[in-house]
């Protein structure tokens, strides 16, 4: 199953970023392209929501200037995002990663709590 990927939840259509329990740096720097791939070709009318599930996943300095890298890409994409993550060092980068991009990024428990979040966008 591709890690990027539309979902529906609660009528919406919601762009997935599922990079959980990803702690291989060459692996999770391959997700986050394919991430990029998949919103570059979508339309860039700030329209799309996304929920990227970090829950699991192993940050490197790589990896993190992948992260911001992708946000930053993002940004012109992107109506709202919302982060899943259950670690405090995720909560961190992602912090980093919103004052870097000028997004807002909230961090949710679960998937469910952030696609719940989404919808109601």
């Amino acid at each position: 199953m591709e890690r990027t990927r539309f979902v529906e939840h609660g009528g919406q259509r919601i762009v997935l970023l599922d990079y959980t329990d990803l702690t291989v740096e060459a692996e999770t720097l391959r997700a986050i392209e394919q991430s990029r791939r998949f919103i570059a070709g979508q339309r860039a009318d700030a329209s799309l929501l996304t929920c990227t599930d970090a829950s699991g996943a192993h940050y490197t300095a790589r990896v993190m200037e992948a992260v911001k890298a992708l946000a930053a890409h993002n940004k012109p994409y992107v109506k709202a995002g919302a982060t899943v993550s259950n670690s405090r060092m995720t909560r961190v980068v992602i912090a980093a990663v919103a004052v870097f991009t000028g997004r807002t990024l909230p961090v949710f428990a679960t998937r469910q709590e952030a696609l719940d979040w989404l919808v109601a966008r």
